[in-house]
């Protein structure tokens, strides 16, 4: 199966049902699939081939979605752009990925006007203000909306899709429709979407280049209604369109919990809330169980894995009881995935919860490889397993904990500090909201931990008070040798602390 074939086989199964609603517009599965049919022969017909590269700068919409499969159905390669990204950034990625056409959507005109074209052919116009030549809606309305008809094969790249950076220059993974099938199929079952579910779909869609965590809804044929993240407005569509499905990062997650009027809305209809994108903590967990239930599950995925990877289900694991251990777990390897941790030697580590290791992967979801990257892909990819870069442990159970990224650790006197485990303990601390731990040079000991934390409103603690409590629960050795409190931690695409940003400006 194809990646186009999700949509084409939905549009047959239940045409008259709708499908996508976006704002005040709502299309039935019918109608999603005649406009990507259309928009697809549209770029065909712009002299565009099988393999060219088309990249997109835009927000959430239907036509973001619609854009991904008339890619997946013409050959082409989606290139979804980071909107976050400045003028100095978008050009790297230009000149990194050479696309022969762009989408660009209103909002980021004046930007791109400020980026070098390059190879760029074709300059396509999203929103109502039409700054191209081109414009993406006349593209639909003015092309036949039969099916384009281009011979695809399972292992022709599907996307380009630029990892989240958390641990330097993101690197762009080469997506094949093979990787993002074997994702949706997995995605739709582990999160039990069915055909009445109502999906929501917020998380930005240059993330993961649709993957596992957004096409899953549309091979069930269920309502899949689009946004962008803003917390109060989440809450109103989650009770307005009793939302069943939806999945977050630790930071929206975290916003919606703690909105002040989160208690004012019905929650009632959620049944699934897929937690992915970092760990969340005890505190945090009782949060969300405080708002919606015991409905999360806990995900881990990569870009270079369609975001998928393990999970663990609501009757893994539980706030009390025996199952209350499993709480920072990602569970286990989705089915028909292999997830094992190996050492410095390449031997598979103990399951005793102790032996830390570097998770590995195997399976269709991984990546082809790097694109442009022979170097890089080498590394990543070693006898059919993908190297994460996750250091876990892994319990007698099989249960996989993420104790830290690989280029985390923090070496202080030849000794390994694990960032995650000093985190843990100062977000114990009741003032304490977030925290990040990276490694700082020393003279003496080449590397030291300082903190960087977050205060809950209100709340007040004292550099020293945070060095205590880790005195207090840790060898000595591990405490930070600094805390500074900040307004607010910086965040990848996928919402991830960047600990890059903070080396960049505290080291």
């Amino acid at each position: 199966m194809l990646v186009g074939d999700i949509l084409y086989t939905t549009a047959k199964r239940c045409p008259e049902k709708v499908g996508i609603v976006y704002e005040s517009n709502e299309y039935t599965w019918q109608e999603v699939n005649a406009r990507v049919n259309s928009m697809a022969t549209g770029l065909l017909n712009l002299g565009l081939k099988k393999g060219d590269r088309v990249a997109i700068l835009c927000r959430n919409c239907n036509q973001y979605l619609e854009f991904y499969f008339a890619c997946a159905k013409t050959g082409l390669v989606a290139l979804p752009f980071n909107t976050w990204y400045k003028v100095n950034e978008l050009s790297r990625l230009l000149n990194l990925s050479k696309p022969d056409a762009i989408i660009v959507d209103e909002m980021y005109y004046e930007t791109m006007s400020k980026v070098p074209s390059g190879q760029i052919k074709h300059y396509i116009s999203y929103g109502n203000h039409q700054c191209y030549p081109l414009d993406l809606e006349t593209l639909i309305r003015e092309n036949p909306s039969s099916e384009p008809g281009v011979q695809i094969s399972e292992d022709d790249l599907f996307a380009l899709s630029f990892t989240s950076g958390t641990t330097g220059t993101p690197k762009v993974a080469m997506i094949t429709h093979r990787n993002v099938n074997a994702a949706v199929w997995r995605m739709a079952f582990e999160l039990r979407i069915k055909s009445d579910s109502v999906y929501l779909l917020h998380a930005p869609m240059f993330f993961a280049a649709g993957g596992g965590g957004r096409l899953p809804c549309i091979l069930k044929g269920c309502r899949v209604i689009i946004t962008s993240y803003e917390t109060q407005r989440m809450l109103q569509i989650i009770e307005k369109e009793r939302v069943t499905h939806f999945t977050g990062s630790p930071t929206p997650i975290r916003r919606l919990v703690e909105h002040p009027d989160v208690a004012r809305y019905d929650l009632s209809s959620v049944q699934v809330i897929g937690l992915t994108g970092g760990i969340h903590t005890e505190a945090e967990i009782k949060e969300i169980e405080r708002v919606f239930g015991h409905v999360w599950y806990a995900c881990w995925g990569m870009t270079e894995t369609c975001a998928c990877g393990s999970i663990m289900t609501p009757e893994e694991v539980s706030l009390e009881g025996s199952l209350s251990s499993r709480i920072g777990s990602i569970g286990k390897a989705q089915v028909g995935l292999e997830l094992t941790a190996v050492n410095e030697n390449g031997y598979e580590i103990k399951h005793n919860g102790k032996e830390i290791g570097e998770l590995i992967c195997r399976g269709d979801i991984v990546m082809k490889g790097y694109w442009h990257s022979p170097e890089e892909t080498s590394i990543a990819l070693h006898d059919g397993w993908l190297r994460t870069g996750d250091i876990v442990v892994i319990d007698r159970d099989g249960y996989i904990y993420i104790v830290d990224r690989k280029k985390d650790i923090i070496i202080s006197g030849g000794i390994n500090i694990v960032p995650r485990e000093l985190e843990e303990i100062i977000l114990t601390h009741e003032a304490v909201s977030q925290c990040a731990v990276i490694g700082v040079p020393d003279e003496q000991w080449g590397e030291t931990p300082k903190a960087i934390v977050v205060l809950r409103p209100g709340k007040r603690v004292t550099q020293e008070e945070i060095i205590g409590l880790c005195v207090k629960n840790l060898a000595s050795f591990k405490k930070p040798s600094s805390v500074v409190f900040i307004d607010s931690l910086p965040t990848t695409t996928s919402g991830k602390i960047s600990k890059t940003e903070l080396r960049e400006h505290y080291c």
